[in-house]
């Protein structure tokens, strides 16, 4: 895989992120109490989303580390307006599509009511900072991997191998190399 490869790998997985993050404080804003934050989650089909705050971490880690491991390999850095815009539009996909999911699973008539829930309006505000805190992620996370490797240093146990060899020991090693390979070879055939 190549470079973009692993771009887009960190994009994405940092869009999945910024879309549980902004689903997450979208929800948490439009129902204030307790009470009817639950009800609101489980009336409309996101009775999962616990486990989808911790798929969000999980992406949010791998996007960070891909980049941070792969990003510095890139011949020109992301551009960060157009990285921000790849995002959003990410983002703003996924979460339309995602709701429209959630709603459409418990029932026609919730889908109709999607337009009208507040949290609906509120999350495309928030996706267009968790894009912006996306960008800024993973140009972090770039450039701390780039110091890391120019700070690499051999670990305990690894050494670098340097030959230093005049042209006598090459010489007296081949010599030593042809002679164990006649000792190994087969007879020679008698030519009939």
């Amino acid at each position: 895989m190549n470079s973009n490869g692993f771009a887009r790998i960190a994009t994405v997985a940092i869009g999945a992120a910024g879309v549980v993050g902004a689903h997450t404080f979208a929800y948490r804003l439009a129902h204030a109490s307790r009470a009817s934050h639950d009800h609101a989650l489980e009336s409309t089909g996101h009775g999962y989303w616990d486990l989808a705050i911790l798929l969000g971490l999980a992406a949010l880690i791998i996007g960070v580390g891909v980049e941070m491991v792969f990003g510095g390999g890139r011949s020109k850095p992301r551009r960060a307006l157009f990285t921000w815009l790849r995002l959003f539009a990410l983002q703003g996909l996924t979460f339309a599509v995602l709701e429209s999911l959630e709603r459409l699973v418990q029932g026609p008539e919730q889908l109709t009511l999607l337009f009208h829930e507040p949290a609906f309006w509120l999350a495309f505000p928030l996706l267009v900072l968790t894009a912006a805190a996306g960008c800024v992620l993973l140009v972090l996370a770039r450039k701390a991997g780039e110091t890391l490797a120019r700070r690499r240093r051999p670990l305990r146990g690894e050494r670098r191998l340097t030959l230093r060899m005049r042209s006598h020991s090459v010489q007296v090693i081949s010599h030593v190399l042809v002679a164990m390979s006649r000792e190994r070879a087969p007879p020679p055939r008698p030519v009939v």
